[in-house]
């Protein structure tokens, strides 16, 4: 009998437990979620406003980018910030100019935003790329990225599927270089091109034949405007007797003409077709012939 009574005592309990029903799990009992930020609203000086008033203007400044070589994206560096669209899965190629070297970079939210380096190139030509992967869709961060020539401010978004392959740069500063450059070489040109007088050669003809003695004041070029001659001695006639010049007519009789002196050059208010210049008397007398060629 006390047998009995322990087996039923026994299974009751168990027959009991199978039928009895399991309550539902109440969501009210879970903590709510803590918050990542604090929501607290801090007030603002005017100062502060309007300094993020500026910086909001700047950054929502309507200069467009155009598109570079290769399918790159290219943003006028300092014109706005940029704002870079990458996808998980894919990875958004941000290079940089040539020779540039970087110093840091600072992604805001670098747990799920993955940012490496990477080298193109070698010598003066290596290209540094900074290699941009979201983790997620949905993401919004800012990049910076410091190198020894400027400042790199970024804002990063990812969505599910679209996003830019790569990125560049055009940069004010190097245009501007360029154009000095440019300007530059136009000046040496000019230079080379223009005698001290202000005369551009492309615009004198210098078809004259010099001949004769070769005294210190020997010239070193005779040309012509058009309108007049122009005789370039040596600056050693500053310091020497100048010659002095006739016109020779086609039986060799010596004419007087009008020049004046301008520094080392003799400015013929005529063109020369055939001239003589003389200096010293007598036995020591020297003398320069001066022949237009194909007639001047």
């Amino acid at each position: 009998m006390k047998a009995r009574i322990i087996l039923t005592l026994a299974v009751i309990p168990g027959i009991a437990f199978a039928q009895q029903p399991v309550p539902p799990i109440s969501t009210t009992t879970l903590p709510p979620p803590v918050p990542l930020l604090n929501a607290v609203p801090i007030p603002l000086t005017p100062k502060e406003t309007h300094a993020l008033s500026l910086s909001s203007t700047w950054a929502n400044r309507p200069e467009m980018p155009v598109a570079g070589d290769n399918g790159r994206v290219l943003f006028l560096y300092g014109a706005t910030i940029p704002s870079v669209v990458c996808a998980p899965l894919h990875v958004c190629d941000i290079t940089l100019q040539p020779g540039e070297v970087v110093n840091n970079i600072e992604v805001g939210d670098s747990i799920r935003w993955k940012v490496t380096p990477a080298v193109s190139g070698t010598g003066p030509d290596q290209t540094t790329h900074v290699v941009v992967k979201p983790t997620d869709a949905g993401l919004s961060t800012d990049l910076i990225i410091t190198t020894d020539r400027r400042t790199y401010t970024i804002k990063l978004v990812s969505t599910t599927s679209r996003w830019m392959g790569a990125i560049g740069f055009n940069y004010p500063d190097e245009v501007q270089a360029q154009w000095r450059a440019y300007e530059t070489r136009m000046q040496r040109e000019r230079d080379g091109s223009t005698l001290a007088s202000g005369q551009n050669v492309a615009d004198l003809n210098f078809n004259y034949r010099i001949t004769g003695d070769n005294p210190p004041w020997r010239p070193l070029r005779v040309y012509s405007d058009g309108a007049k001659t122009y005789i370039d001695f040596p600056h050693a006639m500053l310091v020497t007797d100048a010659p002095a010049l006739v016109a020779l007519d086609a039986d060799d009789n010596k004419q007087l003409v009008n020049y004046r002196v301008k520094g080392a050059v003799f400015v013929v208010d005529k063109l020369l077709t055939r001239a003589e210049l003389i200096s010293g008397v007598g036995g020591s007398q020297q003398a320069v012939y001066i022949t237009a060629v194909g007639g001047g």
